[in-house]
Parts: C-alpha cells; structure tokens; sequence
C-alpha cells in the first residue's frame, strides 16, 4: 500500500477509530470528510480480506487450553550446579521435598482427559523420586513423556526401563571435556553422562535423545565444540538456554554470569545460523532464541507456551513458565483447583492478554516492522532482567538482523 494507506493501517493497529482517523486526515491533509471515510474504510476492508485483521482484532487471541504439563518433581539431588534455576536444598541446608505420587498420577489422569500431549518430569533430579518408575510406566500410558536428568544415576537397567516405555531424555551437557563440564557438575559427572548416552543408545532411545547446555563464562568458548560432540555421538539434537539469574545462580552471578555479554549470545547464534545455511551440521541445533519463528503449527500466531502449559513446583503450586515462578505469577494449587479449573482461571487468562498486547504497547514494538514475528521476544527473560513484562528481552537487535537475512534468503531462493 502507499504512504497513506500505511498511515491508516498503522493507526488502526494502535487501536484507532475509524472516525478518530478520519478526523486526523481531514486535519492533516485538508481533504473532505467523505473522502477521508472512504480512504479509512478502503484500507480496513482490504485488511480483512487479506486477513490481517479480524472481528476480534489484529490477532487470533490465546486459547486456554493444556497441551503439557510441567513437573518439577523433587528438590532431591545428587549434583549442586551453580547455576541451577531453583535453591539446591544441599546447598541451602533445606529438607528435600517431593511431590506426591496420588497427585502425580491424578494430574496426569486430568490432563490426558483434558487433551494433554505430554509431560516433562523434571526437579532437581527427577531420577530420585522415590516412585519415579510408577510415574513413568503410568504417564507413558496415557501421554509423552520427557525425562530431563544429568544423567549420572543412568545404568543398564534404567536405560532398559526408559527405553521399554519409550520416553525423550533430555541429558545435561555443560562442556565438551570433563575439565569444563566436571567444573560445574562435579567430579566424573561428564564421564557418568556420557555413559548414559551411550547406554541409551544402545537400548534403543537413539532417536529420543538431546543434550541441553546452559550458557555460562566458563563454556562460552566451548559452545562450537559441544555441539561436535554432539554431533559425533550421534545425538540427534543439542539445546542452548541463557542462564538465569534465579535460584543458586543468584548467590554464584558473580563466577558464573556476570562476563556474559549480549554480544555473546549474537555472535553464538550467528555460528549457529551459519552452521543451517551452509548445511555443515547432521543434528539440529535450537541455539535458545525466543521469538525466531517464521511459521507455528498453532491455532493463534503466538510462538510462546503461556497458556497452553502449566508447570507444578514440588508444593503444587501451578505457574504458566518454567521461567515464570515467582509468587505473583502463581495461579493456584493443585490441592484446592483441577487441572480444567486453573487453566481457565483469571490469572492464566492475564498471562494470556499480555502474549497478545506486549507488541502493541511496547513502545519500541509498535515501531518495529518486526513485532509481529517476534512479539517483543520472552517476557521471562524481559522480567528477569528489566524487571517487567511489558518491556523487550535482551535480544531484540540481534532478531532484527536475523529476520532481514531470513526474508533476504527466502527471496533468493
């Protein structure tokens, strides 16, 4: 469209009248009233049509409804990472917590009549549940099921057990050498998770596996070398996450985090964008960079989660991100609200309208061309380290030139 046209377009989006804009033309341009409202009603009638705007607005808002639930099983653990999101109770001298296994069992019962796809079972180390075979074997009958370990507690026969009910290991890899990765894990942890690796490969889970890398000062050099490693394995998918400054990472920032630049970040996804367009790499790599979607398979077109995922820390509080945990962001218990019931409950219902509007009253997002694939990035990263959802995460200038090479290689091609 022209200039004009954009002009009304863009008014429209930030909420605009009809009759607000057509005042603003006759004002700006000295053209008649029914000249203005033709122009107005030109460009939203062609907008619907091609689809950018419907009865509703711009977007297809957020369904609440529960496609995974996110356990954090037991605070037990038999490592004390430095960077671990939530309090070590070995290093906080706090008793060990687990959830109940009735409640386990019944949330999985609830979410599968609710449509559920899967379950993550995580913790701590999700392995030291005390009846963590009963809540496999039970939720591997009813959903997928994803099991993220460090991998140490791995031997023959729970590879075997793992395998028989076919889940997704997801294994912690902080280094490509035991020098880096037993730095942060502890000693013989690398040899340990590897082992598994490869005891799970050989009962049959080769295809179900991927490593999981938190990035942090001490491996930021030795990302590339993860990811051939990776490669090398045979593991078919390596996944990048930023460090959070939450749970014991916040008293250790100082040794583990506080190099960290954004420059960083940019220059590893870069490798990583390299590494798809030269088509040198055999796995795949998810280098962690919230927003870069071009196409979702979802009924809406927003990328994150919230609101199709609810996550239960070990006290059965309920929360719609694993990066999202704070007291304010709780939306209940699983002891006093059904699975159905928090979905549709008013806290996730808020969560859900600001994944519709941060892009539209994010200063910075409305003048962005970008927002609409990105909508202003993660808005747990945003609040971890701006303190607010209603500002950009820390990546924001990164995707804007990834998005223009993206567009400039699909028009080439």
């Amino acid at each position: 469209m022209n200039d004009t046209g954009l002009e009304i377009a863009r008014a429209l989006e930030s909420g605009a009248s009809e009759r607000e804009i057509t005042e603003r033309l006759v004002s700006k341009y000295a053209i008649g009233a029914d000249q203005a409202r033709r122009d107005v009603r030109y460009v939203l009638d062609e907008l619907t049509e091609a689809q950018f705007v419907n009865d509703e607005g711009w977007t297809t808002p957020r369904t609440r409804r529960l496609g995974s639930l996110y356990f954090h099983l037991t605070t037990r653990c038999n490592l004390s990472c430095p960077h671990c999101y939530v309090s070590c109770p070995e290093a906080s001298h706090d008793e060990p917590r687990d959830m109940a296994t009735r409640d386990v069992l019944r949330l999985i019962d609830e979410a599968a009549a609710a449509g559920a796809r899967a379950i993550t079972l995580s913790g701590g180390e999700p392995l030291l549940h005390p009846e963590i075979r009963a809540i496999i074997a039970h939720g591997s009958s009813k959903v997928g099921v994803s099991v993220l370990t460090n991998g140490t507690l791995i031997d023959g026969d729970w590879a075997a057990f793992l395998a028989e009910h076919d889940v997704d290991v997801q294994v912690s890899l902080d280094g490509s050498t035991a020098a880096i990765h037993d730095q942060l894990r502890g000693r013989g942890s690398f040899d340990r998770a590897l082992n598994a690796v490869d005891l799970l490969q050989k009962a049959g889970l080769r295809d179900r596996l991927n490593f999981c890398t938190t990035l942090m000062s001490q491996n930021l050099s030795d990302l590339e070398a993860i990811i051939k490693l990776t490669e090398r394995l045979g593991v078919p998918l390596v996944r990048f996450i930023p460090l959070r400054r939450t749970g014991t990472a916040e008293t250790t920032w100082d040794s583990i985090g506080s190099d960290l630049r954004v420059d960083d970040h940019a220059a590893f996804y870069r490798y990583t964008e390299e590494l798809r367009e030269k088509g040198e790499c055999s796995i795949h790599v998810s280098c962690g960079l919230s927003g870069f979607v071009l196409t979702n398979n979802k009924d809406d077109d927003l990328w994150c989660p919230a609101g199709e995922q609810l996550v239960i820390d070990t006290a059965g509080d309920v929360f719609p991100c694993v990066l999202l945990m704070r007291d304010e962001d709780r939306l209940g218990n699983i002891h006093d609200d059904s699975i159905s019931h928090l979905c549709a409950s008013e806290g996730m219902a808020r969560f859900c309208d600001i994944l519709d509007n941060r892009r539209r009253k994010i200063g910075e997002c409305v003048a962005c061309s970008w927002r609409n694939l990105c909508q202003g990035g993660c808005m747990g990263i945003a609040l971890d380290h701006k303190g607010t959802v209603w500002d950009r995460d820390l990546f924001c200038d990164y995707r804007k030139d990834a998005y223009r090479r993206a567009f400039d290689r699909l028009l080439r091609s």
